[in-house]
């Protein structure tokens, strides 16, 4: 099977395969040297990390705890300790089965595993898919926010299965939506209308054309100093209110969902995005129907971006939407602006009376 695309980002080459039916294929998808670990969540060893185990000669399984509460370093050192117990070498391989927090933390704990073994990414959620597995980009959280503890560490290969998306919970679903939703205002206007209706899609289209904004934006920039930030749109404020909700209640893909919406409004009083544009793209985002917003802190929420991993120095640096396709990296964001979007992100993302 040849891949759907091959990403080339400046310290590795690696393929993506897209397609039906892939799980028992991943063993003859990916040559192996030494042992091969699956890891993956106690929830998905059953329907998932036992049949790509199958699909390889031998593989020993590691299973982690879900949640965004276990991305931790914790979690993280659990996994390097089983991989020690289980005698795993330099030359091992670790297949990563899961969505983005099980993708994210077993591969940071390879990343780290005798300075970095080989890394396989099966993601098995639309968010993963789309997103989380695309680029080489791996973290744990930290109580003072996410994502903050992490390393780019390019994979081996990653294959996405598209037919396990059909078993995904609606809500698991949704937060996939919105960030393919994001690569379509950031980079891919066809992506964009794709969605903006709401209803039946093409899921694999969907999945294709997301992937390939974000792999044109990471091949152009691996480490996130320039093109690739555009990639946070929407996070700013999402990790914030991720961050004051102690990752509980909201997806991720929720969070980012209400963080464009902030984003917008803030791009809307600088006089760089027309309120029309602005008005389409929240519309696109309501036709999915995010979860409403429990009450929240605005100044919590506002407290948790100062950690944002963006900023620099004293500056905060937002992704801002100037039409759908075109988005800047603004670096010289105000405290009060950021306060604006968020008052706007709780406003919108208020329950319905």
């Amino acid at each position: 099977m040849n891949p759907f695309l091959t990403i080339r980002q400046a310290s590795a080459t690696y393929p993506v395969f897209v397609g039906r039916e892939l799980l028992d294929r991943v063993g003859a998808l990916v040559r192996t040297r030494g042992r091969v670990f699956v890891i993956t969540s106690e929830q998905l060893r059953v329907r998932f990390g036992e049949r790509v185990a199958k699909s390889f000669a031998a593989a020993d399984i590691i299973t982690i705890a879900e949640g965004e509460a276990h991305k931790s370093l914790s979690t993280a050192n659990d996994v390097v300790t089983a991989l020690l117990e289980r005698g795993a070498k330099r030359d091992s391989l670790a297949v990563v089965v899961g969505g983005g927090m099980i993708g994210d933390t077993a591969g940071f704990a390879a990343s780290i595993f005798l300075r970095g073994i080989d890394l396989v990414h099966v993601p098995t959620t639309l968010l993963a898919q789309v997103d989380s597995s695309i680029g080489g980009k791996l973290a744990v959280n930290h109580e003072k926010g996410k994502n903050l503890i992490g390393s780019f560490y390019p994979p081996r290969a990653v294959i996405s299965d598209t037919s396990v998306l059909s078993t995904l919970p609606r809500r698991e679903f949704l937060s996939g939506i919105f960030e393919a939703l994001k690569g379509g205002v950031i980079g891919d206007v066809a992506l964009f209308e794709l969605l903006e209706h709401g209803g039946e899609i093409d899921v694999d289209d969907v999945v294709r054309r997301a992937i390939r904004v974000k792999a044109e934006i990471v091949s152009a920039d691996e480490k996130e100093s320039d093109v690739r930030r555009l990639l946070n749109y929407g996070h700013t404020i999402a990790h914030g209110i991720e961050a004051a909700l102690h990752y509980e209640g909201l997806t991720h893909g929720e969070a980012v969902a209400w963080g464009m919406i902030g984003a917008n409004a803030i791009a809307v009083r600088r006089g760089i995005l027309a309120p029309s544009i602005s008005a389409r793209i929240n519309d696109a985002i309501r036709a999915w129907q995010p979860s409403p917003l429990p009450p929240l802190d605005a100044r919590e929420i506002l407290a948790a971006t100062e950690h944002d991993k963006k900023n620099t120095g004293t500056q905060r640096v937002m992704v801002l939407p100037r039409e759908i396709g075109v988005c800047d990296v603004v670096s010289d964001v105000a405290e009060d602006e950021i306060a604006f979007g968020i008052a706007a992100a709780l406003a919108d993302g208020r329950p319905a009376a």
